[in-house]
């Protein structure tokens, strides 16, 4: 029994091998990129709705000229 806990504190005191790193890290890649396409979508979104708002704006500006014009 001593020997199992013996064995098991070893294990747990070994360092991660080079492939594990890897793989930890390209995992820790994968996750940012994702993150990183997410945030680009959302600001994209974010763009197309202040031109529409612009595109708006300028709808409204000319009817407001329009209508003041006519008065």
């Amino acid at each position: 029994m001593f020997n199992l806990k013996k064995e098991k504190a070893v294990q747990l005191n070994k360092k991660p091998s080079a492939l594990s790193t890897q793989l930890f890290d390209m995992t820790k890649s994968f996750s940012n990129m994702s993150r990183t396409g997410n945030l680009y979508g959302r600001l994209n979104m974010i763009k197309d709705m202040q031109i529409y708002l612009v595109q708006e704006e300028i709808k409204v500006k000319k009817e407001i000229e329009e209508n003041e014009s006519n008065v």
